[in-house]
């Protein structure tokens, strides 16, 4: 299991592997995600194109923008990277307009999300899954450090 600090680590190297923006042809924008999966760390070159392999990367990729949004809002970086993904328009209460650094965490969240479209059934329940992989990776590095 990732540590927090190791999870905002592989989301600096994701961000910063994908390219912007993001190319608009479909099978060419999975080919950029997934390459920026394998320089995060988050996929082995071995598992390109594997579903399953990518799918469990996707989550991961996930999990570690969450872990690197808590940076910011220790505790709340699930919740955080959900607002960055709703339409800012349809909330009914007044969210402030994301920096840039969450906006590049958004774009990679969305790459990711769009990526999970090829390779998994259901893309929402895999987001419910990140949100359970961020809490006990989150509870797992609260208890070793107390």
């Amino acid at each position: 299991m990732r540590t927090p600090a190791d999870s905002r680590a592989a989301a600096r190297r994701l961000i910063e592997a994908l390219p912007r923006p993001l190319p608009r042809d479909e099978a060419r924008r999975a080919d950029v995600v997934q390459a920026a999966l394998l320089a995060s760390g988050l996929l082995n070159s071995s598992d390109l194109g594997d579903s399953p392999a990518v799918a469990t990367a996707t989550l991961h990729g996930l999990a570690c923008l969450t872990h690197l949004m808590d940076e910011a809002a220790l505790g709340h970086g699930a919740g955080q990277l959900l607002l960055l993904l709703a339409e800012r328009d349809s909330f009914p209460l007044p969210h402030p307009a994301p920096d840039a650094a969450q906006i590049r965490v958004r774009d990679a969240a969305t790459a990711l999300l769009h990526l999970a479209q090829w390779h998994c059934h259901d893309p929402l329940r895999l987001l419910g899954a990140v949100l359970q992989v961020h809490s006990v990776e989150a509870r797992d590095a609260s208890t070793r450090q107390a």
